[in-house]
């Protein structure tokens, strides 16, 4: 009796192990996976503010006015992300990525 209740507690043991590395693993790539696409987004609308200020410079005011949009776009993006990588125990951000209402408060953050 006494083997069988030392083996139940060895597989009980190894099967809290398992699962709770498994757990940790999938949050640690959830980590991962956001805080790289967070990256590509913050990259690519510090990108497309270069290009805003290139048409600006060109006199190209249309051109500057929707590369300025989409950078903004792609920072939003990149903050929820960003807040994903930093705690995984949140969900994937949904779609759409960017709502309307997120533009303008991030246009209003970004003016002052």
């Amino acid at each position: 009796m006494k083997t069988i209740r030392r083996y139940a507690m060895r597989c009980t043991i190894l099967g809290i192990l398992t699962i709770a590395g498994v757990f940790g693993i999938s949050l640690w790539n959830k980590a991962d996976f956001c805080s790289g696409w967070a990256t590509q987004y913050e990259q690519r609308a510090v990108d497309l503010r270069n290009e805003q200020l290139l048409a600006i410079a060109e006199k190209r005011l249309n051109d500057a006015n929707a590369f300025e949009n989409s950078a903004l776009t792609m920072s939003v993006i990149a903050k929820k992300y960003n807040r994903v990588a930093n705690n995984p125990l949140l969900a994937y951000p949904s779609k759409p990525l960017v709502t309307d209402a997120e533009l303008n408060a991030e246009r209003i953050a970004t003016d002052n």
